[in-house]
């Protein structure tokens, strides 16, 4: 095992950041299920517009289906849009350095190499979680503040950080498979 800490300096561009976007929204936060009810119940109605074999029924059923597909890919069309936008406001056209993360025995320490704030220590105890996706790690230090760190960017290899933060969070909050 590496020595401690284990120092990563965290760079990010588009494509990482649109991995994590997606995870975050439609994976983690499940924000995929209220379009796909949507759709599913104008998909019923216009089912039973279709069977009812009435005058214009076709038309009515066939209104329904395109708005049950519309509205949902709208809604995640806006959202691809929004993550670009975001992606250019923080200049992610090419990896950039984004923060640095210490995995120190007893606490996570993040200094901000995008501005100049303070250093924040979170004691590995109150993380929210640690997800395992693809070839990143996401830690969580809230519901709504997470820390991308993807393979390639630390020392010791996936499994040794796994391990590493898996002794210190406590399984309940490991998510994912080991690498």
């Amino acid at each position: 095992m590496h020595t401690i800490p284990i120092t990563a300096h965290v760079r990010i561009n588009a494509p990482i950041f649109r991995r994590f976007a997606l995870f975050d929204t439609f994976r983690l936060r499940r924000r995929w299920i209220s379009p796909a009810v949507f759709a599913l119940i104008l998909f019923a109605f216009s089912f039973a517009c279709m069977i009812s074999g009435k005058e214009q029924a076709q038309m009515i059923g066939t209104v329904l289906q395109l708005v049950g597909l519309g509205l949902p890919l709208c809604y995640v069309l806006a959202f691809l849009v929004q993550v670009g936008d975001q992606c250019r406001r923080l200049g992610l056209k090419s990896l950039r350095p984004a923060y640095t993360l210490n995995f120190c025995e007893s606490e996570l320490r993040i200094i901000n190499d995008m501005a100049a704030e303070p250093e924040v220590r979170l004691a590995y105890t109150s993380l929210h979680g640690v997800w395992r996706v693809g070839g990143a790690f996401y830690i969580y230090a809230a519901p709504a503040r997470a820390f991308i760190l993807p393979d390639g960017q630390y020392p010791v290899s996936p499994a040794q950080l796994w391990d590493f933060l898996h002794a210190r969070t406590g399984a309940d909050r490991m998510h994912g498979r080991k690498p």
